[in-house]
């Protein structure tokens, strides 16, 4: 690695852990990754990230820990990791951005907790990925009569993707006033407004404030 890029991936990493130290519960860490995967979703999304995770919990001296877990929908289903795992790699193409709702009291972050706790180990979703993909090429190639029957079959209901996982875990989270204020985007239909969720609705949501390294 060249000087450069060690002293762009120091300053990267200082500003990193001074935001790291403010996380709070329910915050959200959207994440850009190397992987060719995620370089197809975010192509597809026209986004720059391409995954999301929800801090879980935060340190507390109180009891001597010192870590901050993360809690998001991987390839083996719903995780929970310690945030060094991935905040270690960050380099020039790996990167974090933190978004937060404004309105969450301290009984609705422990909602959200509970809700990350309820569905560890649900699987991934491969599927609706697979759907999210298949509508990128149709409306690259303009054919639009097949997407409303694709995605209604694509969607498992009982899985989820990384976005959807979070999604879910607010609405699920806050009491009936605030449950509009939570949605990352607006759509006729409710219930794909709960499950066809992606990273990019999620930068692009004006209902939750940039906190760190905003990108859309």
């Amino acid at each position: 690695m060249s000087t450069q890029k060690i002293k762009i991936r120091k300053v990267k990493m200082d500003k990193w852990k001074e935001t790291e130290a403010k996380l709070q519960v329910a915050d959200i860490i959207l994440v850009r990754r190397k992987k060719i995967f995620s370089r197809m979703i975010r192509k597809a999304t026209g986004s720059y990230w391409s995954h999301v995770m929800i801090v879980f919990s935060v340190a507390d001296k109180k009891i001597n820990f010192k870590n901050i877990l993360v809690v998001s929908a991987e390839t083996r289903g719903i995780e929970i990791h310690r945030i060094q795992k991935f905040s270690r790699n960050l380099d020039g193409d790996y990167d974090f951005g933190v978004k937060r709702f404004p309105g969450l009291t301290a009984e609705d972050r422990q909602k959200v907790m509970s809700y990350m706790l309820n569905n560890v180990d649900i699987p991934y979703d491969y599927l609706r990925i697979f759907g999210f993909m298949l509508n990128y090429f149709l409306n690259l190639f303009k054919i639009k009569k097949r997407q409303k029957h694709i995605k209604k079959y694509l969607i498992n209901k009982n899985t989820f993707i990384c976005s959807s996982f979070i999604q879910k875990a607010f609405f699920a989270a806050v009491p009936k006033e605030k449950k509009e204020a939570v949605l990352f985007t607006k759509n006729k239909d409710f219930q794909l407004v709960l499950e066809e969720i992606t990273p990019a609705d999620i930068a692009r949501s004006n209902n939750f404030e940039w906190i760190y390294n905003p990108h859309l």
